[in-house]
């Protein structure tokens, strides 16, 4: 019995020794990539890192950001130059209109240049080439309002009475003349020798100072008038027209 109990422990001990019978866990190997490899080349394997894929991200990210950056700059310059169309090109800024060349006018008694006094808005313009807009600036009634010509007659105001060009004012910065040349600046004195029988005294004609009229000596133009205002001693604005336009005080009258 003695020796079964030595042989059982002998046993246990050889058993002990050889480890029990338990394997110990396989170590793997790490994921290599092998990048441009020639033949015949010999390359140690590339481990990838979790820095390098963030790395990889990062740059990702920057270049989605430069691209973002780009594109809104190309958008905020396409907006400066123009209007944007629906395909995303940019439009061209609508071109102004030029300013129309001066007319070649001079006053006469019953006209300025093209324009004369009992012609309607639509004949006027046909003869000048020129659109004549109103003047919403000047006084107005239902029956009576002023048109412009803008650039080609600066300085003039054209009344229209009862659908007829009634009076003509000339205003700085105009420079039309009559015939003899007299204009805004001509002084009061050259104004009487250059019409010695037709100027008369008219301080009624403007509202405070001095005021000369050309009076013509035919009846067939008796109802017609030049009015000049006078200003230190020359010529500072004029109208010409019929009555009673010429007469109004300050261009259409109260209704």
């Amino acid at each position: 019995m003695r020796k079964l109990v030595l042989l059982l422990v002998w046993f246990a001990l050889v058993v002990a020794a050889c480890g029990g019978g338990e394997e110990e866990p396989t170590e793997t190997e790490p994921t290599t990539e092998t990048v441009g490899v020639t033949a015949g080349a010999t390359t140690e394997p590339t481990v990838a890192t979790p820095d390098d894929a963030m790395t990889d991200d990062a740059m990702a990210d920057d270049a989605m950001a430069d691209d973002a950056t780009t594109g809104d700059a190309m958008a905020d310059d396409a907006t400066a130059d123009g209007a944007m169309t629906d395909d995303g090109e940019a439009e061209s800024p609508p071109a102004t209109e030029p300013e129309p060349e001066p007319i070649d006018a001079v006053v006469t008694l019953r006209a300025l240049g093209p324009v004369r006094i009992g012609m309607t808005v639509d004949e006027a313009t046909s003869e000048t080439g020129i659109e004549l807009r109103r003047d919403f600036g000047r006084q107005s009634t239902s029956t009576c309002y002023y048109v412009t010509a803008g650039a080609a007659l600066r300085g003039v105001s054209i009344m229209v009475l009862d659908d007829r060009i009634a009076r003509i004012d000339v205003d700085s910065p105009s420079t039309i003349a009559t015939r003899s040349g007299v204009r805004i600046g001509t002084p009061a004195d050259d104004l009487r020798q250059v019409y010695p029988n037709n100027i008369r005294q008219a301080n009624d004609a403007v509202a405070e100072g001095e005021a000369l009229a050309f009076v013509p000596n035919d009846d067939f133009d008796a109802d017609y008038r030049i009015y000049f205002e006078i200003e230190d001693g020359q010529i500072a604005r004029y109208r010409l027209g019929t009555k009673p336009a010429v007469d109004y005080l300050g261009g259409c009258p109260d209704q």
